[in-house]
């Protein structure tokens, strides 16, 4: 193991761009093709309507959020269309992520600190299944944290907070894990240690190769 992990006890783990590979350019293509000519302009008008913070947060249903994205779109589009279009940011497992997390969690304790949504969680939920027999990422951490189902999302430091207090974790033995600067410099704050993932090299990073 990496000599990071020296004086760790227990690691927080991001999911999009840590442990999943997703694709951010896809999804917008994906906005294209629906109907969405101005993408930008459309998602300032998101931004302004906090309708994607409102379903990452749980606070509206996925058919509630699904309306709210067709009033935009001068084309009309079904659920299923849009769900695919929505899901299409999700790409795979690399089955070496997964084998790291079941070794990791033999010797720390770990835990998943997510912004997500539901529709997202039942489709990499489905890929996890079908592809390692896993029923939930639950199942790989002492304990998932999903922005949907708490209220809450990075980079609040309360949400961390909810973390570390209810499993009783020492900021300073604590690795936190994320491909975003603002998620990083919230735990910072906290006095929790970071890794800065700024390419999807997670097992490089924490077992680096014999020759590093």
């Amino acid at each position: 193991m990496s000599n990071i992990l020296n004086n760790i006890d227990n690691i927080i783990f991001d999911l999009g761009g840590v442990i999943l590979e997703i694709d951010i350019d896809i999804i917008k293509k994906g906005f294209i093709s629906l109907g969405f000519s101005d993408l930008e302009s459309s998602f300032e008008l998101f931004k302004h309507n906090q309708v994607f913070e409102k379903f990452e947060k749980g606070q509206i249903e996925p058919q509630v959020f699904r309306n709210e994205i067709r009033k935009a779109c001068p084309k009309p589009f079904s659920d299923i269309q849009f769900d695919k279009v929505w899901n299409s940011v999700i790409l795979n497992y690399p089955p070496k992520n997964i084998q790291l997390l079941k070794t990791l969690q033999k010797k720390y304790a770990t835990f998943l600190l997510s912004n997500t949504n539901e529709i997202h969680y039942n489709y990499y939920t489905e890929i996890l299944k079908e592809k390692f027999a896993i029923k939930k990422l639950d199942l790989l951490f002492d304990k998932a944290y999903y922005s949907h189902t708490s209220s809450m999302k990075k980079p609040n430091t309360e949400f961390f907070k909810l973390v570390l207090h209810e499993n009783n974790l020492k900021p300073e033995k604590t690795l936190f894990i994320d491909d975003l600067e603002e998620n990083i410099e919230a735990a910072k704050s906290l006095a929790i240690k970071t890794i800065h993932l700024t390419d999807f090299n997670l097992t490089d990073v924490l077992i680096p190769s014999p020759n590093n």
